[in-house]
């Protein structure tokens, strides 16, 4: 992997009222894929979707590469994107709909209170901070990828707000991409601030733009032991280079 910066400490958002703290020695109960699930969420589901739609038009959003979605129609896949807005991860799903997508979430956003019921209505489940948090939700998302829904990860592990660096990665989406034999489809935000009358506005008012890559295949198992460290390794590295070149032909062209 190129060496690629970590997310300055001083740029992570803190969550200083995470109270209702997991208890992870239980078995992991936090993705559901029936249908009363559905149903049970199917409220908050659809006032999300709009809320979502009144984003999609504040931020004027567009799409490229939208025929890198068609294979979303016949295998689960693993999502992964750079994280640099609020909004990234729910206009994600906006452009999904119907197609579900559950997203990992890092475990402290899913200890706030009132915060997490509203992620677990939108099928956020958390990534335990533990060093076998990433064995804990194996089984859960090979269900989900089994049955054609799809999983979004976000492998910078924190939002920087409106950056276009891409910062280093977890590899957590690469294995698992490898232990289910799921393709990762690589996205990245665009951003572009807004002008008016020559001024540059302010940080709420931003154009974003979704590009949407080729599928990432996973090596084949070969039956031994372990992870095929370097074949993920060049998984990551064109996943990032591919979120850098977007971002710098698009930011070249505005210049």
């Amino acid at each position: 992997m190129k060496d690629r910066p970590e997310v300055p400490e001083d740029e992570i958002i803190p969550v200083n009222n995470a109270k209702k703290k997991i208890d992870f020695s239980k078995p992991y109960k936090f993705v559901y894929t029936g249908f009363w699930y559905d149903l049970a969420v199917l409220p908050l589901f659809l006032i999300v979707c709009f809320l979502s739609f009144l984003s999609a038009l504040f931020f004027t959003l567009s799409i490229r590469g939208r025929k890198n979605l068609r294979g979303l129609k016949t295998q689960g896949h693993i999502l992964i994107s750079n994280h640099c807005h609020y909004f990234d991860t729910v206009l994600a799903s906006y452009r999904l709909f119907p197609r579900k997508l559950f997203i990992t979430v890092v475990q402290r956003n899913y200890e706030v209170p009132f915060v997490r019921l509203l992620l677990r209505g939108l099928r956020a489940l958390p990534i335990p901070s533990s060093p076998a948090g990433l064995k804990m939700i194996t089984k859960p998302l090979g269900e989900v990828l089994k049955k054609g829904h799809h999983v979004m990860f976000l492998p910078e592990g924190e939002l920087v707000f409106l950056s276009q660096t891409i910062h280093r990665f977890r590899p957590g989406a690469f294995y698992m991409s490898y232990i289910h034999q799921a393709p990762i489809l690589p996205m990245v935000y665009l951003i572009r601030r807004r002008k008016f009358r020559g001024r540059t506005m302010g940080p709420a008012w931003v154009k974003l733009t979704q590009v949407f890559g080729e599928p990432i295949y996973p090596p084949k198992p070969t039956g031994d032991a372990g992870f095929p460290k370097e074949e993920l390794d060049e998984m990551m590295e064109k996943a990032a280079s591919w979120m850098e070149q977007q971002i710098a032909e698009y930011h070249g062209k505005l210049h």
